[in-house]
């Protein structure tokens, strides 16, 4: 059984949000409207039809791996599965950094020289195991990058300027659907992810008030570095602290 939501339902949300109906993506995307229709009535995607998709939609192939309960292929799954790996000390010195210090790590962090993928452990254990629900999907996204529930937690504390502060075991009770996804952690979460958040609580018919507080300037940027991390080695993310606690001036 899937721990996500089935995907032929995210996306008709999603569409239903960006007032896309089943012909205009089929031709954007450039789709056979008959599987895109058989998807949508809940047929599993292939990986082809989630890469036509993926430009279309403006989300990550990753992600669209993730929202279909699929595994992620290893080309698309981050380097180092090393449960020792944490970007949550980079994350910390961001929040000291002005915006130009910001983009000057992003630009180290992406001129860091490819590696082969080290494959130890990581942050897909039994209890990130969940059963299917929004939260799930939430969890899942953060697990791609490479996040833990503590990780998850802090990025959320950066991304909101400390607004959301919560215990690492209250992130995984969002996953385990025990612990609501609120408006202002669904906004929390889509900072962290690099998702606009209207589009991601359209995925859990999720209603966000015209008066929620915004996200932090620097969520963007917090996004941008989480995401390039995700192909760090352990070796080459101590690299990175060392550049961000320099860049923070700490």
């Amino acid at each position: 059984m899937t721990d996500v939501l089935e995907f032929g339902a995210l996306l008709a949300r999603l569409m239903e949000h960006r007032t896309l109906d089943t012909a205009a993506l089929s031709a954007a995307s450039g789709t056979d409207r008959k599987e895109l229709q058989a998807v949508l009535d809940g047929r599993p995607p292939g990986g082809r039809l989630l890469g036509d998709l993926e430009p279309v939609l403006g989300l990550h192939i990753a992600d669209l791996f993730v929202l279909a309960g699929q595994p992620v292929p290893d080309d698309l799954k981050p380097v180092t599965r090393n449960p020792h790996w944490s970007v949550s000390h980079v994350v910390y010195n961001m929040t000291a950094m002005p915006a130009e210090n910001r983009h000057r790590l992003l630009e180290a962090i992406r001129a860091q020289p490819p590696v082969q993928r080290e494959e130890r452990g990581g942050p897909d254990r039994p209890h990130h195991r969940y059963e299917p629900g929004f939260g799930a999907v939430l969890l899942k996204l953060t697990h791609s990058r490479n996040l833990n529930w503590s990780c998850t937690a802090k990025a959320l504390h950066a991304v909101t300027d400390g607004r959301i502060y919560r215990a690492a075991s209250t992130i995984g009770g969002v996953g385990r659907g025990t612990v609501e996804a609120t408006p202002e952690l669904v906004a929390g979460f889509a900072g962290v992810l690099g998702i606009p958040a209207p589009d991601l609580a359209a995925l859990g018919s999720v209603h966000l008030p015209d008066d929620l507080t915004p996200l932090h300037p620097r969520a963007t940027d917090v996004a941008a570095v989480i995401w390039e991390a995700r192909g760090l080695t352990t070796i080459q993310l101590r690299e990175v602290e060392r550049t961000s606690h320099h860049l923070a001036g700490r």
